[in-house]
């Protein structure tokens, strides 16, 4: 039977990984070149004057209780966008391999697949009837040959819709023993699927998780891995030691204790709220022409002129993104902020003036 780890970088699969010096409570530590003392103000439970745990297995193993995922089908990376990278590196051969994405969608694909050196197979997402869909037909077509990574974000990122379940069961069972299918799931908790029972019974399907949204951690950039378990191993070889600071490990657990996620959720049912308003009232504003249906934190709207509507809201002191992408040039994408911010926005837009 073949393993998932054929679809990997064989040069890579022979590594020898990098073995950090030990680290025992309670032990002195001459084995690993660290200052013996605290830095001044240091308040950490550890300590910053020595490294970081090479892998923060606390953390990891409260995320795992926290998705519903066994420890081991666990990597935590700096942000989603770090496993998309040492997805790439780890399954991509420079010049021999491809990805395949669905544009328009989350760019760091594009970027990290240029740095490696990996083609990018392209199958656009169309747009018909008020949406953004995924073309499957188009998609089961472009599998094989080079293509080992199919990247499938959903919700997607900037369009906002979520990929229709069957859609990416169609996706993983084609790619079975071809290619990885990636699901990034950076807008998990403000949609409503769930993707993990792919995970269980596709070995090659891996999911892409993120604190950045609904715990209010963008600035701690921590992301997730959730993959078949021979996978979480390979890359965490690819992934050097120490790469989670100390004090990111610290505010995250803090972060995901019962009573600050209780807050998470109330927040989460608050933007979920304020999206559906906001895309209510966004639709009488006269230069929006169309508004997407979103599940993610975010709005997309169509507009007769997106730099003259961003102009607008950057008079009032609201920044929102525009993009060169032909499919969406038109478009502007808003994130869903507090209500008074949103308020904001839309005084500022309605009364929107052509030069």
């Amino acid at each position: 039977m073949s393993s998932v780890l054929d679809l990997a970088r064989p040069d890579l699969r022979a590594l020898d990984p990098y073995v950090p010096g030990a680290y025992e409570p309670g032990m002195i530590r001459l084995n690993a070149n660290e200052s013996p003392w605290r830095a001044p103000g240091d308040t950490t439970e550890r300590g910053l004057n020595v490294y970081p745990p090479p892998r923060p297995f606390a953390l990891r193993d409260r995320l795992a209780a926290h998705y519903g995922a066994p420890p081991e089908e666990i990597l935590v990376t700096r942000g989603s966008s770090e496993a998309i990278d040492i997805l790439i590196r780890g399954f991509c051969r420079a010049g021999q391999d491809d990805i395949l994405i669905c544009p328009p969608t989350f760019d760091m694909y594009r970027v990290y697949a240029t740095i490696q050196a990996a083609g990018i197979v392209r199958v656009p997402l169309l747009r018909r009837e008020g949406r953004f869909e995924l073309d499957t037909p188009a998609v089961l077509d472009a599998l094989g040959g080079r293509v080992k990574i199919v990247f499938l974000c959903t919700p997607n990122n900037p369009t906002g819709q979520s990929i229709p379940p069957a859609d990416v069961e169609a996706v993983c069972a084609a790619a079975s023993g071809r290619a990885l299918v990636v699901i990034d799931e950076a807008y998990h908790e403000f949609a409503s699927t769930n993707y993990l029972d792919l995970r269980r019974r596709y070995e090659h399907v891996v999911l892409l998780r993120t604190l950045s949204k609904f715990v209010s951690l963008a600035g701690v950039r921590c992301g997730a891995v959730v993959a078949a378990r021979e996978v979480v191993e390979y890359l965490g070889n690819v992934l050097p030691p120490y790469t989670f600071p100390t004090p990111s490990i610290e505010l995250v657990l803090e972060a995901l204790r019962d009573d600050s996620l209780r807050v998470s959720a109330e927040r989460i049912a608050v933007i979920k709220r304020e999206r559906e308003r906001l895309a209510q009232a966004l639709r009488d504003v006269p230069d929006v022409l169309e508004v997407y249906p979103s599940d993610a934190n975010f709005i997309l709207v169509r507009t007769r002129d997106s730099a003259l509507f961003r102009g607008a809201a950057h008079r009032a002191g609201i920044l929102v993104r525009t993009f060169a992408d032909p499919a969406v040039a038109d478009c502007v994408r808003i994130t869903v902020g507090r209500p008074e911010d949103n308020d904001r926005l839309l005084e500022a837009v309605a009364r929107t003036e052509r030069p």
